[in-house]
């Protein structure tokens, strides 16, 4: 079986996995003021045979990461979003544009579902995407992150010293209508996306999938089923990863 390097370099840490023999050898994640650990950590695995990188960050990780897997003699894949991949069709007006993370994270979310669904990543920013029963990506909505929300305040009002508060119903102090506007606004969101996607596939969308850092945070809130599933873009690395090794094997070499 293949050995694979899964790389998510996202907008604020780098993801990634070793995988072998249907499983994770181990995973890690960093940030990207401590970006050059990674040339130590990667020193301790052995040759992978593909490596495979879905990148949205700054071009100065992108040069890091290709100076710290370039040694080794292996395939590398810089993935990007296409019209389709692995049973999902792209409905992205411009396929390209689509962030190499959100189509990732599709694909591992139509494998594990295989249905209608939202696909939800909490990280520095939020997206919420919309499969339907065909496996057609139909769009989805790009939102601020908590943080980045909390630090809008922080930078543009006078709420620069507020302290962490806890979600009510009914908040009677300003710490806590700032943490439960925050729920509120992306559970919103959720919530507006689960009816708008219901409405258009004309049936109750039965289930979400979220990943993502900031994905406990939201569980609490969420009212309908959902799957959690830890390095949901890693794992849709691994799809596309296994699906570019099979199709190669399957073109015939020259004699």
């Amino acid at each position: 079986m293949p050995t694979i390097l899964a790389i998510d370099s996202g907008n604020s840490f780098v993801k990634w996995g070793f995988y072998e023999n249907d499983h994770w050898l181990m995973i890690n994640i960093i940030g990207y003021e401590t970006i050059y650990c990674l040339k130590d950590e990667f020193s301790k695995l052995s040759d992978p045979d593909v490596i495979i990188i879905s990148h949205v960050a700054r071009r100065e990780t992108r040069n890091e990461i290709y100076k710290m897997t370039s040694h080794w003699n292996s395939q590398i894949i810089w993935f990007q979003s296409s019209s389709s991949h692995c049973g999902v069709k792209n409905g992205y007006l411009n396929p390209k544009q689509l962030g190499s993370d959100r189509w990732a994270a599709l694909i591992a979310a139509w494998k594990i579902q295989h249905e209608a669904c939202l696909v939800i990543n909490v990280g520095t920013a939020v997206t919420i995407d919309a499969l339907s029963d065909s496996g057609q990506f139909l769009g989805g909505i790009i939102l601020p992150g908590a943080h980045l929300m909390l630090n809008s305040l922080h930078a543009k009002t006078q709420l620069n010293q507020m302290k962490a508060g806890v979600y009510e119903d009914f908040p009677d102090n300003t710490n806590d209508a700032i943490q439960s506007g925050i729920i509120h606004c992306l559970i919103g969101a959720i919530e507006r996306m689960h009816d708008l996607l219901s409405k258009k596939i004309n049936h109750t969308v039965q289930s979400c999938v979220i990943s993502g850092g900031g994905s406990s945070f939201l569980l609490p809130f969420i009212k309908y089923p959902i799957n959690a599933i830890d390095n949901l873009v890693l794992e849709g690395l691994i799809l596309i990863a296994k699906d570019h090794l099979n199709r190669n094997s399957a073109i015939p070499k020259d004699k």
